[in-house]
């Protein structure tokens, strides 16, 4: 008998026609990574994060610092205020002290102005030392340093040694507890951009800035002495 050609069936058909798609498939996939397998990423730095220095808060210290004078204003009035009225801008001399400008007014020392009392916000704008141009503006809100606290007597300590034509002897601490004001002006943030113009008034007149008449000196050249010294340079010149 004749030899029967062998039949396929359905089931052996699907196999084969799938084989060569399943083999293609998984080369495929071996080539790609796995979904679920986390990629690996660069190795962080053993070098730890360090913030970027404040540079308006170095500027302001150092402005305040290297300046004896800074100028206050009502917040956002630096350039509008007028000068003549009492909401334009006050020069007060100050100390740099506890990261603040600290000022001491009232009784016989500086006056301020009406808006700088405690709980408002003024401004406060600094000079070059070396242009005298303005340099730097910063808002503030004004703080009352109370009396009889360590803080007090610290900063009463820093304004005595920068304030000038002071007497001999004074007892400034009871002065000023009894009589005067010492107020702090901390930098609220940043620095911020004037409208216009320099903002610069002349300091008002206080009996802060003198002594008065300074006396005589004991032991000095006598008279005669002087006006025969006088007579002499005067007969030289004659000759």
């Amino acid at each position: 008998m004749p030899e029967q050609p062998e039949q396929t069936t359905d089931t052996q058909r699907t196999t084969a026609s799938t084989e060569p798609a399943t083999a293609a498939a998984s080369k495929l996939a071996a080539s790609k990574p796995a979904a679920s397998q986390p990629v690996a990423g660069p190795k962080p730095s053993q070098t730890p994060w360090v913030p970027e220095p404040d540079f308006d808060a170095a500027l302001i210290e150092e402005a305040a610092k290297k300046s004896g004078l800074v100028w206050l204003s009502p917040a956002g009035l630096s350039a509008k205020g007028d000068t003549a009225r009492a909401s334009g801008p006050q020069a007060v001399w100050h100390v740099w002290h506890d990261g603040a400008v600290t000022v001491v007014a009232g009784g016989t020392e500086q006056p301020l102005p009406l808006y700088a009392v405690p709980g408002r916000v003024v401004e406060v704008a600094m000079r070059s030392k070396d242009q005298g141009g303005r340099l730097i503006s910063f808002l503030s809100q004004v703080e009352l340093v109370v009396p009889g606290t360590p803080e007090w007597g610290a900063a009463a300590e820093a304004l005595h040694a920068e304030r000038l034509n002071l007497a001999e002897g004074d007892k400034y601490q009871q002065r000023w507890a009894a009589e005067s004001a010492i107020l702090r002006m901390r930098p609220l943030g940043g620095a911020v951009a004037p409208d216009s113009g320099s903002g610069a008034t002349r300091p008002l007149p206080t009996p802060a800035t003198t002594l008065g008449r300074m006396p005589k000196m004991i032991g000095g050249v006598p008279r005669e002495k002087e006006k025969a010294g006088k007579a002499v340079k005067a007969g030289k010149k004659r000759r």
